[in-house]
């Protein structure tokens, strides 16, 4: 049976997800929940059924503990920006917000905690039954304007708080709608370091799978394949460096969205076009992401577009990396020019090339870059003050 625990003094939060897998977003969010103090608290996660997913969120969850419910969300995707797509978009927001209305009353809701934009049915529900709601804004929306000014104007609106993963994240919220200015905190993600150890043996492993050797410098990056996080970009980064360098090698690890494969086989063409298939590495999400840090000796992070708070900047930096990246969203905050990285205007690949050429050129340099960007994430992204971030904005929502 549904319903809340006797004991009064344990608040029910419930989160409403927009996907099913173990990317960034996914990960914040399950290390969040695991954390919670059940005395405390009880999360439950509703998880959506609207696309096919390996169900990998949903399986870390289980072992966990962690109360999960499928229903068939109604997600802001591309595939609904047609006739037909608004149509089959607003009959699944109808439904899901009805299904987690009744969610919120069988469970006995206490805070709907709305992970990512993309998911507005929660932020509706948690309106009309007079719940507490948290909009957790993980992305910047540059286009279509048209949402970015729509979701800017509902969020002050439909929530009790919104908290963005970055200043950047933040000030772009409120230059969509000023109202958001009063409601709009910044909680910044945080990861588990022991998770990531420099130079433990582990990379070595996921060199001698990919054929590298250890004289050889490998430059890498991880991120879902999708037209704006850079691999494209990247690929043109890898092709001009390799003039130079031909004994650089390269790699790019993470899958596709379900239904953009496409893009991936325009990478492989891409690959084979610019003469690169023996010195790019192109692999499908991995799990031992901590493994192949350890692996690169460069990180770069190509994204075309702003990535609010990149995970996996966090990632590298505990992995002892340097960073090359586009100084645009997050990575301006997360990453001290020359200290820890280096940043390029956006869109300069020129500059892009002489950064990763300058670390290529400067082993002891790179390195000691890693080592004081694996103390800044010790410092100011640790996963004991995101989680008692949380919880402080939680007591303070139920106490009033």
């Amino acid at each position: 049976m549904g319903g809340k625990p006797l004991n009064v003094n344990v608040r029910t939060i419930l989160y409403v997800h927009s996907s099913n897998e173990m990317y960034g977003a996914d990960l914040i969010l399950l290390q969040l929940v695991e954390r919670l103090n059940r005395e405390h608290f009880r999360p439950i996660i509703a998880l959506p059924t609207d696309i096919p997913y390996q169900g990998l969120l949903r399986e870390a969850l289980h072992k966990r503990n962690i109360k999960t419910i499928h229903l068939n969300l109604a997600i802001l995707r591309r595939k609904y920006f047609t006739m037909t797509g608004v149509i089959l978009y607003a009959w699944r927001f109808i439904k899901s917000t009805f299904s987690i209305i009744q969610l919120i009353r069988s469970e006995r809701v206490d805070i709907v905690h709305s992970n990512t934009i993309a998911v507005i049915p929660g932020a509706l529900a948690a309106f009309l039954t007079h719940t507490a709601h948290i909009w957790h804004v993980h992305e910047i929306i540059v286009h279509p304007r048209f949402l970015w000014r729509l979701t800017s104007w509902l969020m002050p609106r439909l929530s009790t708080k919104v908290v963005t993963v970055s200043e950047q994240t933040r000030e772009h919220i409120i230059a969509g709608n000023r109202q958001n200015a009063e409601k709009a905190v910044v909680l910044y993600n945080g990861i588990d370091l022991s998770r990531f150890m420099v130079n433990d043996g582990r990379g070595q492993k996921v060199r001698r799978e990919w054929g590298i050797e250890t004289s050889q410098t490998l430059v890498g990056m991880v991120g879902r394949i999708s037209e704006w996080k850079g691999q494209d970009y990247f690929l043109q980064i890898a092709q001009l460096i390799s003039k130079s360098y031909p004994s650089v090698r390269f790699a790019m690890v993470g899958g596709t969205f379900p239904g953009q494969e496409h893009l991936l086989a325009d990478l492989k063409e891409k690959i084979m076009r610019f003469q690169l298939t023996d010195l790019v590495m192109l692999s499908d999400f991995r799990l031992d992401i901590p493994a192949v840090l350890d692996a690169y000796d460069i990180f770069v992070l190509p994204s075309t577009l702003p990535d609010p708070f990149p995970t996996v900047i966090l990632e590298a930096m505990a992995a002892g990396k340097p960073i090359v990246a586009n100084a645009h969203g997050g990575s301006v905050e997360m990453i001290e020019h020359q200290v820890t990285g280096l940043l390029v205007k956006p869109g300069q690949k020129d500059e892009m090339v002489s950064a990763i050429e300058y670390m290529i050129n400067n082993p002891l340099e790179r390195k000691e870059m890693g080592r004081r960007g694996r103390e800044r994430m010790r410092e100011k992204f640790s996963l004991d003050a995101f989680t008692t971030n949380w919880i402080n904005l939680y007591d303070t929502i139920t106490t009033g």
